[in-house]
């Protein structure tokens, strides 16, 4: 096309620009008005068709979008099975009553009794001023003592154990110790020592007075072996009138 058969706008440079920009206006309202670059309009289009129930207060409680399925918490009717708020906690129930404490058993059988212990006796003998003697059991053992009441000085008492001795009842059918006696022999030096065990059975031993020179005086008792126990010639017996039980049987 020649320059000479173009139609020459009536226009000038300004007025065409302003056309222009008239133009893009127009066609901007155009597209808002048919919708497409509307938020609202999209919203408004996705919830078209849903079923909603309203709260009272404003909340949606229970809404659903799809058919009721076994289990999915919908009703026959295909809304939701809506519950109400939870009532407040019952008052606890009444303590049971404690029933009555019930009658004391029997009381049970007495336990075996424990041996004994051993035996503690003592015995004095005081025959003239200036000399005593006495006869200790503890614990098992016998003890023969003497003290010297001669002299400007109180002297010790003196002991002898005679338990070692030969004879001495230790058990069995003997018994044990359980009691001691002491006196003396009136026509000789002798001190006479008894000894009665738990089987009513009594033991004797002699020791010898010995003035000692100028030293307090003692006990000759002998060795272990020289001088033993010996138990009477006569047991003691119930109902016995003057006599007693033989020894030799």
């Amino acid at each position: 096309m020649s320059p000479d058969s173009r139609t020459t706008s009536p226009f000038g440079p300004l007025a065409r620009d302003a056309f222009r920009r008239a133009g893009m206006v127009a066609s901007l309202a155009l597209v808002l008005a048919a919708g497409v670059a509307s938020p609202a309009t999209a919203a408004a289009r996705a919830v078209t068709g849903q079923a909603v129930t309203a709260d009272p207060s404003g909340g949606d409680k229970c809404k659903t979008d799809h058919h009721p399925r076994a289990g999915d918490g919908t009703s026959a009717s295909g809304g939701k099975e809506c519950k109400g708020p939870t009532g407040p906690t019952g008052p606890q129930g009444a303590t049971g009553a404690t029933g009555p404490t019930g009658p004391m058993g029997a009381t049970g059988p007495q336990g075996v009794t424990g041996a004994p212990g051993p035996c503690s006796d003592i015995d004095a003998y005081h025959p003239q001023g200036n000399v005593e003697y006495r006869s200790v059991l503890t614990n098992g053992r016998y003890y023969a003592g003497i003290r010297d009441l001669t002299g400007s000085v109180e002297n010790p008492m003196l002991w002898t154990d005679l338990t070692e001795h030969e004879g001495y009842p230790a058990g069995g059918a003997a018994g044990l110790p359980c009691g001691a006696a002491v006196s003396e022999h009136p026509t000789s030096s002798d001190v006479q020592f008894d000894v009665l065990t738990t089987t009513g059975r009594v033991y004797e031993i002699s020791c010898e007075f010995d003035p000692n020179g100028d030293d307090p005086a003692i006990l000759d008792c002998g060795t272990t072996t020289g001088n033993d126990w010996v138990e009477m010639n006569l047991r003691p017996a119930e109902d016995a009138v003057n006599g007693g039980t033989d020894i030799t049987p």
